[in-house]
This record gives structure tokens, sequence and C-alpha cells, in this order.
């Protein structure tokens, strides 16, 4: 049998089932695409620690790199696997893309500013991101500061035990170190072997180490002034309240090279205020995070500490 390739067979073949190959290509490309995705160690939203700026704050010389540096000095634990940063303004355009964003709970911390009157850009952060809870009689969708500092310290309580506040300058118990990695890892796929689980201990080690000195750093902060806790206030069921959702971060220097808001041609850096959405089981224990993002701007900008 004559099976030899020529021009004028394989002519032929290209002539009448061109389609044909053209089909079984499209459907190996699919199939590999779905293959890679479905291999792929894809980072979940808790892994993702985003960065938002909202209602048209300036961007500062040192905005370019904050990424960057968050990811470069290991601010974030091993949880996390990306950093972004993303600017909305208040436009409707803007609008519809944060909604979008929150709809998955996408996004940690955004940062706006309160200049004016009831429609300054922190003002309307507020009102379209948040509910009143009756049970807890406090607000949903941002993170109450003073509550999540006093979480925090309970969280940290099982891991150090009790103490003066401090938690000491020892090593976290062993056994709460393991339990919290499987609760959180177990089935994570970068952790497969028993040499992976075992890096991944030392990992969790670091992370609740790191927790608690971003803690104390951020109490002392607060302590000193150099944050404050700033009270939204609204109107519930007739009445006018107050609730402490967002941090103050005009003692902090040189913050205007980060972000500002331009008011009369000055870098009003005094009405920014910085807001941690609370995504509930969708982040889990890395909410604590948080405290990182906190830490770097200490560190950078007011370094109250060693």
């Amino acid at each position: 049998m004559d099976a030899r390739i020529t021009k004028e067979r394989l002519g032929t073949l290209l002539s009448y089932d061109w389609l044909k190959i053209l089909g079984v290509i499209a459907a190996a490309v699919v199939l590999l695409y779905v293959l890679f995705t479905m291999i792929t160690c894809r980072p979940t939203i808790a892994q993702v620690y985003t960065v938002y700026t909202y209602g048209g704050l300036r961007i500062g010389t040192d905005s370019s790199a904050l990424v960057s540096r968050l990811e470069s000095q290991d601010y974030f634990s091993y949880d996390i696997l990306d950093v972004e940063m993303e600017n909305f303004d208040a436009g409707s355009l803007g609008e519809q893309a944060l909604v979008a964003r929150r709809g998955v709970l996408e996004g940690d911390a955004v940062f706006a500013a309160n200049v004016g009157d009831e429609s300054s850009p922190f003002q309307l952060l507020c009102q379209n991101y948040t509910s009143y809870d009756v049970e807890t009689d406090d607000l949903r969708g941002f993170y109450n500061i003073p509550a999540f500092l006093n979480e925090t310290e309970a969280y940290l309580t099982d891991f150090f035990g009790e103490s003066d506040g401090t938690f000491g300058s020892g090593e976290p118990i062993a056994e709460r170190v393991e339990e919290a990695f499987y609760r959180r890892n177990g089935s994570d796929r970068r952790f497969k072997t028993e040499a992976q689980k075992a890096a991944g201990i030392e990992s969790e080690r670091a992370r609740v180490l790191a927790i608690r000195e971003n803690y104390l750093a951020v109490k002392a902060a607060f302590d000193s002034g150099a944050i404050s806790v700033v009270p939204y206030t609204t109107e519930i069921d007739g009445e006018e309240r107050s609730f402490d959702i967002s941090i103050g971060l005009g003692k902090l220097t040189g913050f205007g090279d980060l972000f500002y808001y331009d008011s009369d041609g000055k870098a009003a850096t005094e009405a920014i205020r910085l807001l941690f959405f609370d995504n509930g089981y969708r982040t889990e224990e890395a909410k604590y995070e948080n405290l990182a993002l906190l830490r770097y701007l200490l560190d950078n900008y007011a370094p109250v500490h060693s």
C-alpha cells in the first residue's frame, strides 16, 4: 500500500479536512488549558492581600513601590501568596468596579479621605459598604478596631498562654502551632510530603511570632498617639451613633509620599483614614495580616519602635 505523503495528497487533505484539523487543534488547546488550570495552585481570596484607595486619593512617590516592598521585605506571612493594589474613584464606573470586587469579598484594606462634608470619600465609603447589625449593635462591613485588637490578643493568648499583655519573649506552644497549620493548610497542595509539612509548620511558627511582634508594635503606636481610632458617625433609628471602624494616620511623618488628598494645594494627609474590610469566613485567620500592613506604615512613616 502506497502511504507516502506527497504534495498532492497533502493539498487534497487540507482542501477537504481543514475544518476538522482546526477543530482538533482548538480542542487540544482547550484541553491543555483546563489541565493546566486544574493542576496549578491558584491563590484563594485569603491568600491575596489587596490594598484599595478610594475617592480621589492622589498617588505619592512611594505608592508605586508599595506592593514590591511589602513582598520583598516579607511583611506578610507565608499565608499571603500575592499582594495587589487598586485605585477606585467615587464616580459611577469606579463605584461599580468596587461593588463588583466586594461582591466576591475581594479587598482587605482601603484608604479614603475624610475631607469636606457628609459626601466626603470616607463618608461615602462607610455609607455604601456598611450595614447595621441589630444583634451585635455594630456595623458590618469593616472591622471594629478596638474589637479587632482584643480578638488578636485572645488569639495570641491561645498560642502563648496567659500573660501581662506582652506574651513574653518565648516560643509559642508547639502543639498549638501544629494544630493551626493543619487546620488551615491540611489540604494545601504546597504541603504534600512530610518534609514540606515540616517546613510549613516552621512557617506557621514564624507567622505566629510575627503576629505577636506586629500586634505589640501597633498597640504601642495607638498608646503613643502615632495612630488613632477615628469614629464614623451616622444615624441609626433616628439616633446619632459612632462606630470605631477607621484609623487616623495624621501623625505619620512623610505619609504624603504614599497617598494624600489635594486640598487647597496642600498634601492633606491628616484627613486620610484606613479601614479593614471584614470578609468573615473567607479570610479566617488571614485577617491578622492587617497588622502587617500597619507595621509597614509604622516602620516607614513613624518609627516608634526598634
